[in-house]
């Protein structure tokens, strides 16, 4: 007995065949999962008040001083 043979062939094609469904099935299912989380999570942004808007990552201000001199002061790039 081989997977040549015409009695078995059939059973593994169809074998594949429902594999391949089922594989397509389930990344479909994941792809509308995440839109449904993503969809979410915009629906909430938009009823959040204007001023609490959610920031993507964490931002932090670092200042230094020199001699007793606030050094934040934006600098200008050189051109050259």
């Amino acid at each position: 007995m081989s997977l040549l043979d015409p009695g078995i062939a059939i059973y593994v094609a169809l074998a594949v065949a429902l594999a391949t469904w089922l594989l397509l099935f389930a990344y479909i299912w994941r792809l509308d999962a995440q839109a449904q989380e993503l969809k979410r999570r915009l629906d909430a942004a938009e009823r959040r008040p204007p001023g609490q808007a959610q920031r993507s990552t964490p931002t932090a201000t670092l200042q230094t001083q020199r001699n007793g001199i606030d050094t934040t002061a934006p600098v200008r790039e050189q051109k050259e």
